[in-house]
């Protein structure tokens, strides 16, 4: 397993080169791929110029976001296949070896049993395409009750039901595991250890507050791993580790609950947390070119006046 920074999972903004810094100092392995972006840039300046910083930090690619609507319309989704084979093309020269993709909880148009076969045909044909490239599928849900309500029938939003799915689709489609998600819908996090190896794509970090009632929780309640306790972070790593899961670890937060801290203490904060729980649930660090920063939460340390020349080093 290693650790995975997501711009999407931890709403950010900034320059390529100042993400990718925060990253090394904060001690994640790799970083997502915005695919349509690199696209554009590879159009430009070609695939080797677009993909210089990534390469030079010697960050590999955690993710990327399916640019494929799969509940969409007939038209949408035809548009969107058009281009997809181009853009795995980009994708595979960039190293990038997992997508993502998240299904609707609910549609106007068809009901379960006809959206769950739309969904099947679709993955089929998108599965075509990922497995001469070597490119995984994880199928994420949304967890918000407000979506299940939002259209006329509800469809999937449970880790149950989305093995269903994957039990019937192409082989290279597989599931994100989304511990928030679980805790939503009541599952116990024991549901992953049984899920067949190779089949989880990524594992998705975070918290919820503990005075909110699972079934209540929405997707602005995500908080960063770590802040409550209320999801056990290692026995979620333990849970994956068993489940013999070797891929990337991405703390999720909903952009509410980090609004006000400052992009760097976000990263920071989740980078320290993600350190702790690795060394807490036993996995081994892999040896890093760049040495993470000194933890935020650790005790600072405090300056005293000394007599040494004022040339002497100091702690910062």
């Amino acid at each position: 397993m290693f650790r995975n920074l997501s711009t999407v999972g931890l709403p950010l903004s900034g320059r390529p080169s100042e993400l990718i810094e925060m990253a090394l100092s904060f001690g994640f392995d790799s970083m997502d791929l915005d695919l349509v972006d690199f696209q554009q840039q590879a159009k430009v300046y070609g695939a080797e110029h677009a993909q210089r910083l990534m390469v030079s930090a010697r960050l590999s690619v955690g993710v990327f976001v399916l640019p494929v609507a799969l509940g969409g319309d007939e038209e949408t989704f035809a548009k969107d296949m058009a281009e997809l084979e181009a853009r795995l093309d980009l994708a595979q020269e960039a190293e990038a070896t997992r997508a993502v993709a998240t299904v609707e909880a609910s549609s106007d148009d068809f009901a379960f049993k006809d959206n769950f076969e739309r969904y099947r045909t679709r993955l089929q044909s998108i599965g075509e395409l990922l497995e001469p490239r070597g490119i995984s599928l994880g199928l994420a849900v949304n967890p918000d009750p407000v979506e299940r309500e939002a259209k006329a029938h509800r469809f999937l939003h449970t880790l149950e039901g989305l093995l269903g799915l994957v039990a019937v689709s192409h082989s290279q489609v597989g599931v994100v595991v989304d511990p928030f998600a679980m805790h939503a819908a009541g599952e116990p996090l024991s549901m992953i250890r049984d899920i067949p190896e190779g089949k989880i794509v990524e594992l998705r970090l975070s918290d919820a507050p503990g005075d909110v009632p699972a079934a209540e929780l929405t997707k602005a309640q995500r908080l960063l791993p770590g802040e409550t306790g209320t999801i056990d972070m290692v026995a979620v790593l333990k849970e994956v580790q068993e489940a013999k899961f070797d891929g990337c670890v991405t703390p999720w937060a909903a952009r509410a609950t980090i609004t006000g801290r400052g992009r760097e203490r976000i990263v920071r904060l989740a980078g320290d947390r993600l350190i702790r729980t690795w060394k807490d649930a036993g996995l081994p660090e892999v040896p890093r070119w760049f040495v993470p920063v000194m933890q935020e939460e650790a005790e600072p340390t405090i300056a005293m006046a000394s007599p040494a020349p004022a040339s002497a080093d100091m702690a910062s």
